[in-house]
């Protein structure tokens, strides 16, 4: 098993003098990379979101907070090795530790016994000294930031995250970090210190013993009025081990134990010899020490299998079809259009709004023999026939201009450094309007609904679509906004977020937890749809409450798709996802497999696109087409390249591209290829937005429109 995922064409090659060579994860505050140094070593390198980092107030924390976080050593800490605070972009390396988290270990293989958790808690309390006396508090200590590896565990991102705060999120009251993990006197805004990690280590102590949090699960709101009122559910615990975590989890921090005190407490586990090592062989329940030496025996990168051996191993495994969702219901309002394609980098999503039921192609009526074929047996990927291609026109990118969105018939170009803003009409290319944005560093975020956001500067900006004329701004940690109706719609950090499309106002904010993605939403009828780690929330547009939860068996990493009545979603394991949208209820699920499949890092799956009762999925360079209401398989595509993206579908064809500029043509109806074309004729960074049968995409120094449906 291999404890990292390839690299996609979004990701950089090198950051600072570390080279990239696959991905270990990501999160709010940016992705984590596999990295290589010039003699061989390998880190982590965690690159922040440019978003966050062009926040004032996070780089100067973020400056101050590595300064200290780099003092730190300890035998149970990932040492910060290097870091660029002040960069573009801001990053820093910590070593490697080819282990998996305490969430994933817990998630898969259950609770621990308690000797198990008293030797984790050892090493954790030591862990926490060596940060405390550094002069850092975590502030976020939680089972996702605690790497398990053979010879102990490591306590990661310690001192990070308070960077974050002072942003706009905490302007509207809303507190950073994970509910059930934040002590009280977080949570009333009070100066935190070391007895906040206390709190925190008991928590997790809690979470190891009985799989689940002491102060229960379900809404964030609701756990942390738990952790303000309530008593701590520490039933499940031996009572020895409960009597250390009630006192760690004590409203008061000055009645929670000093860090000292709880190291020598926690080391006395019973049945351990007295001068034994807390993480000698065995200390780990059996399962996840498989697990780990699993990982530890996977090639590095340099060494691993060859994508397309990778790609011959993996096969499609439909699963029972679960009753299908019903038809659409009445009371639910229509989806909107899409506003525009994905970028090559995935979880771009341009409005992040429902997929329309309005893209034509011919239905498709039968279950096609491309399921049939072995799994080694390559789909043929080249066609003889030529795209019936017809330029549309052509302009030149002048004053550095480049190419951002492509939403409602308009096409929307920003300069970068010089702050130029240019709109131009998608059918001919003709220009709608031209602004000077406040700030420097100019790019437009997203375009829905007639509204245009962009940062400029340090801030994000609402302006009207046909004249670019601006409405609001805000702090620029709000990215990629979508709207329906009067509101504009994001997912910040872990936060899906509601704002006055007039005036900026922040509505409602509703908690998701560890996992969720920029850009991973859809709004639709009153309902807005998003993920945390594994769980699917559906949310009313006018109060921000939870109206149902769906619990997927792997972590959601696809933005999710609505049509009619069903969410469409895909999980990392490679699982497609069909939820009834009124009830939060399982309609149906495919699944895929493969020798070579790791769940854990899978990042291949896009977001599914839904075309006249059949919804289609890319997956790490297979495209698959299913009845939307049954789930019924109807073919299967396998590309022969590294990746594939920007899946659209228009006028019986679907659509994809490669890193490399190929533009490729399937029969909506077979799978079969048509064609396939490289457009590029200039070299440059491939970059296409295909909108209804249409690509746009920079060629060299001009703009090029294509139409590919004449």
């Amino acid at each position: 098993m291999a404890a990292f995922a390839p690299l996609t064409s979004g990701d950089p090659e090198q950051v600072g003098r570390y080279r990239l060579v696959g991905r270990l994860g990501q999160g709010g505050m940016g992705r984590v990379y596999l990295a290589r140094s010039p003699s061989g070593r390998m880190v982590a390198v965690k690159v922040v979101r440019a978003a966050l980092a062009d926040d004032p107030g996070f780089r100067r924390r973020f400056v101050r907070e590595v300064a200290a976080a780099r003092r730190v050593s300890g035998i149970f800490t990932a040492a910060v090795v290097d870091a660029a605070p002040e960069g573009r972009p801001a990053w820093l390396a910590t070593e490697y530790v080819p282990g998996l988290s305490l969430a994933d270990a817990l998630a898969r293989h259950g609770a621990w016994p308690e000797q198990a958790v008293r030797q984790l808690g050892a090493a954790l309390a030591e862990a926490l000294g060596a940060i405390h006396r550094a002069g850092v508090v975590h502030r976020d200590l939680k089972p996702s930031n605690v790497l398990l590896a053979a010879d102990g565990p490591r306590v990661i991102d310690f001192g990070i995250s308070v960077a974050a705060e002072d942003t706009l999120l905490t302007e509207a009251g809303v507190v950073i970090g994970t509910p059930g993990f934040i002590p009280p006197e977080q949570l009333r805004g009070e100066k935190t210190g070391p007895a906040a990690d206390v709190f925190a280590l008991g928590a997790v102590l809690a979470y190891t013993a009985t799989g689940t949090g002491p102060f229960g699960n379900g809404a964030g709101h609701a756990v942390n009025y738990r952790v303000m009122h309530a008593e701590p559910d520490l039933g499940g615990l031996p009572s020895g081990l409960a009597d250390v975590v009630a006192r760690c989890l004590a409203k008061n921090p000055d009645h929670r134990p000093a860090v000292p005190e709880l190291l020598k407490e926690l080391a006395q586990v019973p049945g351990h010899r007295p001068n034994g090592h807390l993480t000698e062989a065995g200390w780990l329940p059996g399962p996840v020490t498989d697990a780990i030496a699993h990982i530890h025996a996977a090639p590095l990168p340099d060494a691993a299998a060859s994508a397309e051996e990778e790609r011959a191993t993996l096969r499609l495994a439909p699963t029972t079809a679960r009753p299908a969702a019903e038809s659409a219901d009445a009371s639910a309002a229509a989806p909107p259009a899409p506003s525009g394609p994905r970028r090559l980098a995935r979880r771009r999503v341009l409005a992040g709004l429902a997929i329309a039921a309005t893209l034509a192609i011919v239905t498709t009526t039968a279950l096609l023999n491309d399921f049939g074929r072995g799994d080694d047996e390559k789909t043929p990927s080249t066609a003889k026939a030529k795209a019936n291609a017809k330029q549309l026109w052509s302009r030149p990118l002048d004053g550095g201009l480049t190419l951002d969105a492509v939403a409602d018939g308009a096409v929307y170009l920003s300069s970068g450094v010089r702050g130029t803003l240019r709109a131009l009409d998608a059918r001919d290319g003709s220009q709608l309007w031209q602004r000077q944005a406040e700030g420097d560093r100019t790019s437009v975020a997203s375009a829905s609904g007639g509204t245009l956001f962009y940062i400029s500067g340090r801030a994000l900006y609402a302006a009207d679509a046909d004249s670019g004329e601006t409405r609001w701004k805000a702090k620029s940690i709000l990215t990629s906004p979508a709207t329906l109706d009067d509101a504009a719609y994001s997912v910040i950090l872990s936060f899906l977020m509601a704002q006055d499309l007039g005036t900026g106002k922040i509505l409602w904010t509703y908690h998701l937890g560890g996992g969720a993605v920029e850009g991973d939403f859809a709004v639709a009828g009153s309902r807005a749809y998003a993920h945390g780690d594994q769980e699917l929330y559906a949310v009313n547009t006018g109060t921000g409450k939870k109206q149902w939860t769906f619990k997927a068996d792997s972590a959601l990493t696809t933005a999710p798709a609505v049509a009619g009545s069903t969410v469409y979603c895909g999980g990392r394991n490679g699982t497609l996802y069909a939820v009834d949208a009124r009830t939060g209820k399982e309609a149906w699920r495919r699944g895929f497999s493969g020798k070579l499949w790791n769940p854990r890092i899978a990042s291949g799956a896009d977001t599914p696109v839904v075309a006249d009762g059949v919804v289609y999925f890319e997956n790490d360079a297979y495209v698959s087409a299913f009845d939307a209401g049954t789930g019924k398989p109807l073919w299967r595509h396998r590309q022969d390249t590294d990746e594939i993206d920007t899946l659209s579908v228009a006028a019986g064809t679907v659509y994809f591209t490669n890193e490399n500029g190929t533009l490729y043509a399937l029969d909506a109806r077979s799978g079969r290829p048509k064609w396939q074309e490289n457009l590029m004729t200039s070299s440059g960074q491939w970059r296409p937005y295909i909108v209804n049968g249409t690509v746009y995409f920079e060629d060299g120094d001009r703009l090029r429109a294509v139409s590919l449906v004449n």
